[in-house]
Order: structure tokens, then C-alpha cells, then sequence
């Protein structure tokens, strides 16, 4: 630092030369000290950061990056060999080992770097291959050239997808709940809306309650996770099988095309899986099952005059001697 103070014109004279020299070099050197202070400063920040931080010029020319990137986004050691790269050496770097998924590198470096050109700010989630969800979050810099972080959001998306999966799903079974259950009720039936049939299958399980009560309450856990499975291995991609609780399960059958021979076979289907003896925890266990049906558009749209009506087909089920199924009438209605 001495070096550059002595470099400095000398441009005074006379008795006060040494008096305005050392102020002005104490002036200097104590200005260059903020600056060293404040340069630590920033060098803290960047290095504490708990995500990655880059910083590109206007020629989109990286200048700045911190550690937490390069293992965010698993920069190899190579790629900073000759110095700082190019955002477009980055993105054909990234192209190149499919961190964008497939399709023609070049193309795909063409997109991206179109977007940086634009140097507009943006916020933006990114999954890697790896399963690692980012955050990134680009601001563009006065003069040219932008910022941008990145923060591993893996976690917290997990968290929300469990709390999701909760608000939606039975804890013991898994199948959807009665929250869920409405909803894609709701969806099927705005299909049948637009000319689709579909089926609701209201399932109730013979001999349950015996079944709990000598057992154990963990023999019924087991065996309603077991037909849980089976109802399961029932359904297609479009169904759905959900659970409302204690032994009663719901099965929307969509996309029918003749609704009473379909739901027929079907509830004939899942009677016979049900029926089948259980082994659990050395036990052999036997239940069955009655179903009762409402079918889509034939008796109404309403989804809980349907859910209704196929309870109603149920409790004649019931009446009439159970492990079989009934699809919903008028008469059983008036009955």
C-alpha cells in the first residue's frame, strides 16, 4: 500500500509539505482499509450464504461463485480451469449431462440463453436428476449483467407433499379419504356432464365387526390394509377407491360404456377378491362384502343424492341377506 502512496504527485511545498503529506496518507490509507473491511464484508455474506449465489457482467460472463453453488449444481472442478466461464458454457455443460432433461443440447442452450438475454428478474423451481428441488431466483444488476441464487428447497417440497398427501389420504390404508373422494367425484361427474357414464360403488364389508372385536383391533388394522390392496389391484388408471371409514370403502367406476353390465361385473369382481380368505399374523381370516350402486346419469348427477342413492342399494344388500350386490330404484327409494 506504501508503494502507491509514494506514487502520488507531490504538490506542495515549503514548510507545510510533511504535515499535508501525512494527513493525505493516513486519508488514503484509511479509506483503503473500508474498502478491505467492506470487501471481507461481502465475502462473508457470499461464502455464508446458505444457497448458491453467481453473478454474470453484461456479457453474461460469469464473475462470481460461491462454493454452495458449485456443489448445489455439482460443478466439476475443470469447468472453473481457465478461469470463470460463460453462461453459455454453463448451459451446454448442464444440456450435456441432461440436467434439462432430453432433446438437442444446441437447442436447448438457444432457448435459455434467449431468456438471459432479456435480462428480466424471475423465480423459478427446477428439479435436478438427482431429485433435488432448487429455488431460482434471478434480479438483473444497473449496468448489465444479473444476479441470481439458489436455495435447496428439496425438503420443505417433501414436507408439503406429505401434508398434502394427509389432508387427502386414510393414515391406515392410504387410499384417498372422504376429502379426496368428493373431489374426484365431482370430477367424474363433470364428465358426465359432458357425456361420459360412470358408476358409484358403495362397499361394505360382512363380518367385520366379529372380526375386530375376538381378534384385536390390529388384526382388523391388518385385514383393512389387505383389502385396501385388493380393491387396489381393481381399479384402472381413471378409477378410483377410496376409503370413508371404518369398513366402509367407495369405488368410482368412470368411462363405462354399458353402466349396468359394467358395474355389475365389477361389484361381482370385488365381492369374489373380498371373500377370498386372509392369512394375518398366522390367523386365517374371512370377511365379505355387499355393494351397493348408483349409476351416472341414470339416476342424477347430484353427487351426494348418488353417494345417497348407492347407499340406499346397499342397505337392501343388507336386508336381503348380504355378499351380494344391488343396483339402485326407485322402489328400493320408496321402500
Amino acid at each position: 500500500m506504501s508503494a502507491s502512496v509514494d506514487a502520488v504527485p507531490r504538490r506542495w511545498s515549503g514548510d507545510s509539505e510533511p504535515a499535508q503529506s501525512d494527513s493525505f496518507r493516513s486519508l488514503i490509507g484509511h479509506s483503503v482499509e473500508k474498502l478491505h473491511e467492506t470487501i471481507r464484508l461481502l465475502e462473508a455474506v457470499v461464502d455464508n450464504f446458505p444457497g448458491g449465489i453467481s453473478v454474470f457482467d453484461k456479457d453474461l460472463r460469469m464473475v462470481l461463485c460461491n462454493e454452495q453453488q458449485k456443489k448445489l449444481l455439482d460443478y466439476p472442478d475443470e469447468l472453473f480451469a481457465s478461469g470463470y466461464p460463460t453462461l453459455e458454457d454453463l448451459y451446454r455443460h448442464n444440456a450435456r449431462r441432461g440436467e434439462y432433461g432430453p432433446g438437442d443440447v444446441e437447442e436447448q442452450v438457444s432457448v435459455r440463453m434467449a431468456l438471459a438475454r432479456e435480462a428480466r428478474p424471475h423465480v423459478f423451481e427446477r428439479t435436478r436428476p438427482n431429485g433435488t428441488v432448487l429455488e431460482v431466483r434471478g434480479v438483473p444488476l444497473k449496468g448489465g449483467g444479473f444476479l441470481t441464487a439458489y436455495l435447496d428447497v428439496t425438503e420443505q417440497r417433501r414436507t408439503q407433499a406429505l401434508v398434502t398427501r394427509m389432508a387427502h389420504h386414510d393414515a391406515l390404508t392410504e387410499l384417498p379419504n372422504r376429502v379426496l373422494f368428493r373431489d374426484r367425484l365431482g370430477q367424474a361427474i363433470a364428465r358426465v356432464k359432458r357425456g361420459e357414464k360412470m358408476a358409484l360403488l358403495y362397499v361394505d364389508l360382512d363380518g367385520f365387526k366379529p372380526v375386530n372385536d375376538q381378534l384385536g383391533h390390529a388384526t382388523g388394522d391388518a385385514l383393512l390394509r389387505a383389502i385396501a390392496d385388493r380393491l387396489r389391484k381393481n381399479q384402472r388408471e381413471t378409477d378410483t377407491v377410496a376409503r370413508l371409514g371404518g369398513d366402509e370403502f367407495v369405488f368410482i367406476q368412470t368411462a363405462v360404456s354399458n353402466e349396468l353390465a359394467d358395474a355389475g361385473t365389477l361389484a361381482r369382481r370385488l365381492i369374489r377378491s373380498i371373500s377370498a380368505p386372509y392369512e394375518i399374523s398366522g390367523k386365517v381370516v374371512v370377511v365379505g362384502a355387499s355393494i351397493g350402486i348408483a349409476i351416472a346419469p341414470l339416476h342424477g348427477t347430484d353427487p351426494e343424492d348418488l353417494l345417497r342413492k348407492a347407499d340406499v342399494a346397499l342397505y337392501r344388500c343388507k336386508a336381503d341377506g348380504r355378499g351380494r350386490y344391488s343396483i339402485f330404484d326407485d322402489k328400493i327409494d320408496q321402500a
